[in-house]
């Protein structure tokens, strides 16, 4: 399997119940540096995320232009919990790994 990035979601029980107190974004360039927006799939709205390794370590990645736009689902980083690092879970929503 390639490696790619793992986002951590900080708070992970704040970020579907309620995105107001996430920071929107609509493309990386609206986060901080070593951050990504992350939507759920079909949507041009998301939230920031950290950006980290398969070990949890924060990685500093540039701002990406693929994230502007709808996010489609080519662009889906796990389908399940087995598809992400141990102490990573699929989330079903945004289809991308998350930490706790």
């Amino acid at each position: 399997m390639k490696k790619m990035p793992i986002l951590l979601l900080v708070i992970a029980s704040m970020f579907f119940t309620t995105q107001a107190s996430a920071k929107s974004c609509y493309s990386d360039f609206s986060c901080s540096y070593g951050q990504s927006c992350v939507k759920d799939l079909f949507k041009s709205k998301g939230v920031c995320m950290t950006n980290v390794n398969e070990y949890g370590t924060k990685t500093f990645a540039g701002p990406k232009s693929s994230s502007i736009g709808i996010r489609s689902y080519g662009d889906s980083q796990c389908n399940f919990n087995t598809d992400c690092p141990i102490g990573f879970d699929c989330d079903r929503r945004s289809k991308v790994c998350v930490k706790d």
